[in-house]
């Protein structure tokens, strides 16, 4: 499965309407690991996404275009701590 990508408010409205759609929106808040800082957002998602996947959604979003940093184990890094191990 690809991640979904960002979309324009009048395709999420169409997704929002279109009763056969599997995608809804989710709020997915992602945490640092190293200061406890926030970033939650709304993110479309579809009921077949497991748990994972749907942070996964998340946590490309920040990466790409927060400055956020997600290492393999799972530890995620707000712009200002990204690079630096948790404590």
């Amino acid at each position: 499965m690809t991640t979904p990508q960002p979309q324009t408010p009048e395709i999420v409205s169409a997704i929002l309407r279109d009763p056969n759609s599997p995608l809804y929106p989710s709020q997915i808040t992602v945490f640092c690991d190293h200061c406890g800082v926030e970033a939650t957002g709304d993110y479309m998602v579809s009921e077949d996404m497991t748990r994972a996947e749907r942070l996964g959604v998340a946590r490309k979003h920040l990466v790409d275009n927060e400055g956020w940093e997600c290492d393999p184990d799972g530890d995620d890094f707000c712009p200002e701590h990204a690079g630096t191990p948790a404590a």
